[in-house]
This record gives structure tokens, sequence and C-alpha cells, in this order.
């Protein structure tokens, strides 16, 4: 008898433990910080969570708005216009079906029905009339995947991590049809195309053409760089096994753009590339796009797309440039550089790759070369231009 009382307070003990760890549980949430994808404007925070069953799936999404109050539907309603990934169904106001198709994940209800919590406490009203306000978090859970804590008031919590769903953006391309300005000789073509963040967000292309089978990215870039002189690009060996961009850049229409390597990231024909680019090749019909990640959308981890409209570059033009002719010696420089100008009454800007102007002045006789004082500067590229107004040049100082 003292045996099978043992047994049975033994027993309860463990069902106890279990229990007790069993609501102890919390259900699982996600921080404002964490979410990728807000949709909406305005000073309201709202955080919508789903948990499917099958798989166990837990995604969540943003919603800003400036409304003060609104209702759980209203939140609800809004994500599902902006992201065509989530639908719902509802008969009146009780909700059936929450659905989620991205081409991979294919999520319905698999139980019987659907539960929510607001700030993980379970809804008292549905979820036309349920009210929520800045920092709420609405979370739907499959009963089927869920935990009941408390049977008796029908309250679920869901366990699964919560991760967050990435924007939805595409890649802005260019037709070739629209390239103003085509490099190389070849059957083969392909579209470069480089998103700029500083001074401003643009993104310039130019087409490439080539007789071999494949190019690797590199090799292109490099072809680009030695037919117009105002591209240019540094890389360096990476670490893990290639070589990475350094730095990237631009002068066009008066300005200097840059793209800087540690910010900056390449797609091939919009989806993301694990190759270095002087490993990963390119065949007929390819784009390629370099973009600054800080103006790109993140639409998986690590995986950026750039949405500013594309523009075509025109082509560089050698005779106009000629107007004005000039030379620096020595080339690479320590303390100093010389500079000749074939022009008189022109300015001259030195600038490093970042566009910050180091040297500006002006000349009004051509007869004497300039003298160019480098000492201070780190050893690197620079860029030295001479405008008469009418016309620009520039050449590339290297500083040891």
């Amino acid at each position: 008898m003292r045996i099978k009382n043992f047994t049975l307070l033994f027993l309860m003990g463990i069902f106890g433990l279990f229990t007790n760890n069993l609501f102890a549980q919390e259900d699982a949430t996600i921080a404002p910080e964490n979410i990728k994808y807000w949709i909406g404007e305005g000073n309201t925070e709202i955080i919508f969570i789903a948990n499917w069953a099958s798989p166990d799936t837990a995604l969540a999404w943003g919603y800003r708005t400036n409304a003060e109050t609104l209702m759980v539907k209203d939140v609800m309603d809004a994500i599902v216009e902006a992201d065509y990934r989530i639908d719902y169904e509802a008969s009146g106001s009780w909700l059936t079906d929450i659905t989620f198709n991205d081409g991979v994940l294919n999520l319905a209800l698999a139980g019987g029905y659907w539960m929510y919590n607001v700030n993980g406490i379970t809804a008292g009203n549905y979820f036309d009339a349920q009210p929520v306000v800045n920092g709420d978090v609405i979370k739907f859970g499959d009963e089927s995947c869920g935990i009941i804590t408390d049977p008796e008031m029908y309250t679920y919590i869901w366990t699964k991590e919560v991760a967050p769903v990435y924007a939805l953006a595409d890649e802005a391309m260019i037709d070739p049809s629209e390239i103003l300005y085509w490099i190389g000789e070849g059957a083969n073509e392909v579209v470069f195309a480089v998103n700029f963040a500083e001074p401003e967000d643009v993104c310039y292309a130019w087409g490439f053409r080539f007789a071999a089978e494949n190019i690797t990215i590199k090799e292109m870039m490099e072809a680009i760089a030695e037919v117009d002189h105002r591209f240019f690009f540094n890389d360096a060996p990476s670490s893990y096994g290639g070589y990475m961009l350094t730095d990237l850049a631009f002068d066009y229409n008066g300005k200097h753009y840059v793209l800087q390597g540690y910010n900056a990231m390449y797609n091939l024909n919009g989806g993301a590339v694990w190759y270095t680019f002087d490993a990963q090749t390119v065949v007929n019909g390819d784009f390629v796009k370099w973009g600054d990640y800080n103006i790109g959308t993140e639409i998986a981890p690590w995986t950026y797309v750039w949405e500013t409209p594309v523009r075509p570059v025109i082509a560089y033009d050698n005779v106009s440039e000629q107007n004005v002719s000039m030379s620096l010696y020595p080339n690479p420089a320590t303390s100093y550089t010389m500079l000749e100008v074939g022009v008189n009454h022109a300015t001259i800007t030195v600038t490093d790759l970042q566009g910050r102007v180091l040297r500006n002045f002006a000349v009004t006789n051509a007869s004497e070369p300039v003298r160019i004082e480098t000492e201070g500067f780190q050893a690197g590229l620079y860029f030295v231009t001479v405008s008469d107004g009418a016309t620009h040049q520039t050449l590339k100082l290297s500083v040891k």
C-alpha cells in the first residue's frame, strides 16, 4: 500500500513539474527592431504575427499608421493589400483561414480553427472589433500547433521562434536596346550597372560586348575602365579567397560618384551571387549590378535589390576632352606632383575616392606647370580635374 501511495505521489509530482513547465512557457514574439518589412507610415507601430502548423512556421510583419487606435482587421487588410504573399478568409466576424505562399512555403490552416492573442493574452473580441494601439503585438495561431495553457478560457500560446518577413522588391533593370554606350566587340552582350549612394541615389549603366563564350565580371569591369576613363575601381585579395572590391568611382556630369567596398554588393540578373567578382562569369544576355547596400532593399538574408531607375551613360568623348590638355609628373607622387595644363583660366580640383575636395585653385597661365603639394596625403589613388568652363578632364594621381 505504501508503495502504491509513493508511486502515486511520485507521478503527481512529475505531472506537476510538467504542467508547471508547460504553463511557464511564453508566447514567442519579436522585437520591433527585428522587423524587416514595415508597411505604411506613421508613429503608431503594430506587429502582426501568424503561426502555421504544417510546417511549424511563425512569420511577422510590421504596420505603421498615424491612427491612434484601429481594429485588428484594419491591420490585416493593410498588410494583405501591400503583400500579395499573405491573404485571409473570413465568414462575417469569424476568421476562417490565413494563407501564405511565397513560391517556397505554401501555408494554410492545418487544424480546426485559428486563435489569436494581443500582447500574449487571448483577445476578447472578434478580429473586426478588437482595438489595438501603438506597441501592440497581434498573433494568430493554428490551434493544432499551439499549447493550451488554460482550457477553460481557451488560452493558447505558440512557442515557435518568430521569423521576420522580408520586403517585396524587384531589381530595377534596363533593356539592352536603351543602352547608349557599348564597349567592346562581339556577339555576346552584357549590361553592367552601378547604383551609387553618394553624392545621390542614382544608377548608371554601360553595355559590354565580347566574343568569348564567357568572361568574368572583373575582366569586364577592367575592359570598361580601360576605355571609359571616367570609371575606376580598386580591388584587393580577400581572406576568404578571390578578390573583393575596395573602391569604385565614376565622374559624370560634373559629379564624383563613389561606391566603397565595405558597402558594396553585386547581383547577377537580379539575384544574389556568392562568388567573388573575379570568379563569377557572365554570358550573353546577363545583367550585372553593383550597389551600396545602405540604399538597397533586403529581400532575404544578405540579399539586396535596388529599385532606383537605371539610366544609360553617354559615351566617353575623347575628342571634346582633348580641348583640355594636361599631364602629371611624377606619378606616382610622394610629396608633390607637377601638373601641366594646356589652357589658360582653368580651375583645378583634387579629390579623394570619397569625393572629398583636398585642393581647389585656379590657374591663369598655361605656360608654367602647376605644383600640387601632396604632403600629408595617405597612400592611395586621387583624382585631379581641370575645367575651363566648357570642358573638363580628370587624371588619376597615385600617391605613395
